[in-house]
């Protein structure tokens, strides 16, 4: 009888995993999990606060709007970005030309997304309690409120991501990582990492 873990490598090399849009890692696995939720967890914590303490702080409705806006301008300069460079490469390699990305630049990229991924989250999550305190006149973080905002809002977005079929996106550290990698890093060649950079953003 085959040991669980060489059961779970030849399950994720079935096409089970394509249909279920993700492979399981192990339970060996999970205190690597756990780590790196905390610390995705501490490095969203940490550019929350800033953006708390500098970004319009005594304007609630400003910071949430200023956090959408600039989120999705991140979102839309570090795709391009990627997409200027996979064309600008895909030359490079059709005319046998030498082309580098080097980790600092994959690194750099990243982190704007990461970034403007915080940013989005911090405008829709104060977009959700400024509408309910509007609409209520309650503060959604008060006892009581916390739960009728909380259910008002995670009934709707349910609702939304299973409509758009993307319900997978709910999904962050450490249950992430157990359905996609960060192959970018591992990459050496322009072709790999445009193939996990699509993965990412897909």
């Amino acid at each position: 009888m085959p040991r669980k873990k060489d059961s779970l490598k030849n399950f994720a090399k079935t096409g089970v995993t394509k249909r279920l849009g993700f492979a399981p890692l192990g339970v060996t696995s999970i205190p690597t999990q756990v780590a790196i939720g905390v610390a995705s967890a501490s490095y969203w914590r940490g550019m929350w606060y800033i953006l708390d303490d500098n970004l319009f702080p005594d304007n609630p409705l400003h910071s949430a709007v200023a956090s959408l806006g600039l989120g999705s301008f991140g979102l839309a300069f570090g795709q391009g970005a990627i997409a200027r460079k996979a064309e600008y490469y895909a030359r490079k390699e059709a005319a046998k030309l030498p082309f580098y990305y080097t980790p600092m630049a994959r690194f750099v990229t990243l982190y704007c997304v990461a970034t403007s991924c915080v940013l989005v989250w911090r405008g829709a999550w104060m977009g959700w309690d400024i509408a309910y305190e509007k609409i209520s006149k309650e503060s959604a973080t008060d006892r009581g409120h916390l739960t009728k905002s909380g259910i008002g809002s995670h009934v709707l977005a349910t609702l939304g991501l299973l409509a758009f079929g993307r319900f997978s996106s709910v999904l962050g550290p450490p249950a992430k990582v157990s359905i996609m990698k960060d192959l970018a890093f591992k990459a050496t060649t322009w072709k790999q990492y445009s193939k996990a950079a699509k993965w990412f953003f897909k």
